[in-house]
């Protein structure tokens, strides 16, 4: 993103990743996903798994992340051997990502820079993809622009927008949380105890 209202808000962006908690949380995983975010982001994955293998998709390894954020999806490409180049405005952004990578021994390029400049040549990549950040621009034909500018003839763009919902399910229904949490507490607390069972016998 860049500093332009426009264009999004850069400055908030990075307070935002300074402040976040879940900061060096990652939605990827090798094992099983363990909760919706990461069954979605796997998703992803298998999604543009099964779009790489259509004929006219021009085969190569070089994968770009634009808004990378902590860098989920490229890490399931880093996994699978293609040569990952991260971007993000956001130095906060960019360190998670780099965390991550070196915590799972993976590879990448980690590049602070703005979506609607890259600081690529043009074709530069076989696969470009962004998750949840064309909805931060009013005006998303610039950011776009520059993605299909560096890709490849014969690439893929992926860009998936995260839809705006007025109702936040979560917070309403925390209180289904709360009541589950509890059950399963009882049943770790009653785990122990053996119930009495009547067991015939003849004699």
């Amino acid at each position: 993103m860049t500093n332009n209202p426009k264009h999004g808000e850069a400055d908030l962006f990075e307070k935002n990743w300074q402040k976040r908690k879940e900061i060096r949380y990652t939605h990827w995983t090798r094992q099983e996903p363990c909760n919706q975010i990461q069954l979605a982001f796997r998703n992803h994955w298998s999604l543009l798994n099964e779009l790489m293998k259509e004929p006219h998709f021009k085969y190569g390894k070089n994968v770009l992340e634009v808004g990378c954020g902590r860098g989920s999806l490229s890490c399931y490409f880093s996994d699978a051997g293609y040569n990952c180049t991260l971007l993000d405005i956001s130095p906060s952004a960019i360190s998670a990502a780099k965390g991550m990578f070196e915590e799972n021994n993976l590879k990448g390029t980690f590049v602070i820079g703005d979506t609607t400049d890259l600081p690529f040549q043009n074709k530069s990549f076989n696969v470009v993809f962004s998750i949840g950040l064309l909805e931060h621009f009013e005006d998303i034909e610039p950011p776009i622009k520059e993605q299909i500018r560096v890709l490849d003839d014969g690439g893929l763009f992926f860009g998936y927008v995260v839809p705006k919902y007025s109702n936040n399910i979560q917070k309403e229904y925390e209180w289904i949380n709360d009541i589950l949490k509890g059950y399963a507490q009882n049943l770790k607390n009653n785990s122990g105890k053996k119930k009495n069972i009547y067991r015939y016998s003849q004699k």
